[in-house]
């Protein structure tokens, strides 16, 4: 390719100004050996920058381990670059213009700022339950044991979950309770059904504490994962807001019902779950449902993605910036301010839940997305 087109290439890299179409052109370049060293060099005349990505000395090692939640090769990196999980990091290029605007931008940040980014800890385990007579139970410092017991049944915690040991004489069948997770925790459960659910940050799931009738339901709010206990003869219903219902017989399924997504999603990875008592989903497939109650069914490779909050991960590759600014800010329990209009951007690979808000802000600001922290708001602008 001619030089003079690398360079206008670059030049819009660096002035965020490249559209969909010329994000596709660059990255192609950049896993093209021919093109990639003109690149780099065009890349250093225009910013004056040293070979400092080039010479890949390591220092960037520690924030690439995090943001990939992989193990960064420490040798020949050039050969085994290809097995990176983020295909923008995948080039040294990448690698130094995101040293060379990060260098810029914390030049111009103060350092109470960053220090203060650095001591926002990512969210952890931890709940609340609501007991049937209103009390509520902080299961964040509770040791293992029983922590309450509801009409003869027990509810004890183990290693972080909790689950419920019912009596031999217990009369619990109209007795319910509420786990609910805060901004910035998740939390797993087991109901009495044998159940596994697992609460994002900020949601809840409201059940009986005994499963007694000829049905098993149950109600959330925000996202929760389910992996549902087999029995045809108590079909199993979830119930969220004012969407919908979600009926099971045996199956693992994502519910994301937010009040500040634009839609309720509910994804199947296996079995089969009929939504709205309307439609059937099958593996793999999603329905979306919009404010209107209507509803767009879509095939998804990668309905694993679903889940990747519940496995500790953000994912870059299907998610737009607001999306990804929303749980962000419930994760790390932030208020994020979106100024003007954002970029956009294609991403690829994952950043791991359990790092600092440091190093969510450094990784978005290499792949070019400009946030700060100030007084404890994550300030999102172009």
């Amino acid at each position: 390719m001619e030089n003079t087109r690398l360079q206008q290439i670059v030049k819009n890299f660096l002035d965020d100004k490249l559209d969909a179409a010329g994000q596709r052109e660059f990255y192609a370049l950049l896993g093209d050996p021919r093109q990639r060293e003109a690149l780099a060099e065009i890349f250093m005349e225009l910013t004056g920058q040293p070979d400092m990505g080039l010479s890949f000395d390591g220092s960037l090692l520690p924030l690439l381990e995090k943001a990939t939640a992989v193990d960064v090769p420490r040798t020949t990196p050039v050969r085994r670059m290809r097995y990176w999980s983020w295909a923008a990091a995948a080039a040294l290029l990448v690698i130094a213009a995101g040293v060379y605007r990060l260098t810029e931008q914390r030049a111009a940040q103060p350092a109470a700022t960053v220090q203060r980014a650095d001591k926002t800890a990512p969210g952890k385990q931890g709940a609340v339950l609501t007991l049937a007579d209103g009390s509520t139970v902080m299961l964040d410092s509770m040791g293992n044991g029983v922590v309450a017991s509801q009409g003869g049944t027990s509810v004890v915690l183990n290693e972080g979950q909790l689950a419920y040991d019912p009596g031999e004489n217990g009369d619990a069948g109209n007795t319910f309770n509420t786990i609910s997770t805060p901004r910035g925790r998740q939390f797993r459960i087991v109901l009495p059904d044998g159940t596994k659910v697992w609460l994002n940050a900020a949601s809840s799931v409201r059940y009986p504490v005994a499963f007694t009738g000829n049905t098993r339901e149950v109600s959330i709010t925000g996202e929760a994962y389910f992996e549902v206990a087999a029995d045809a003869t108590k079909p199993f219903s979830v119930h969220f807001a004012e969407k919908g219902v979600v009926e099971v017989l045996g199956t693992a399924f994502n519910i994301n019902a937010y009040t500040d997504e634009p839609s309720v999603k509910a994804t199947l990875l296996r079995g089969s779950i009929r939504v709205n008592r309307q439609r059937v989903l099958q593996p793999g497939e999603q329905a979306d449902i919009n404010d209107n109650n209507d509803m767009t069914v879509n095939s998804d490779e990668d309905a694993e993605n679903a889940i990747a909050w519940k496995n500790g991960l953000f994912v870059m590759s299907s998610t737009d910036l607001p999306a990804l600014f929303r749980q962000i800010s419930r994760w790390y329990d932030i208020e994020v301010i979106m100024k003007g209009q954002l970029p956009h951007r294609s991403f690829g690979g994952t950043i791991g839940r359990n790092v600092g808000l440091a190093d969510i802000i450094e990784a978005l600001n290499i792949y070019g997305v400009n946030c700060r922290l100030d007084n404890g708001q994550l300030i999102v602008q172009p």
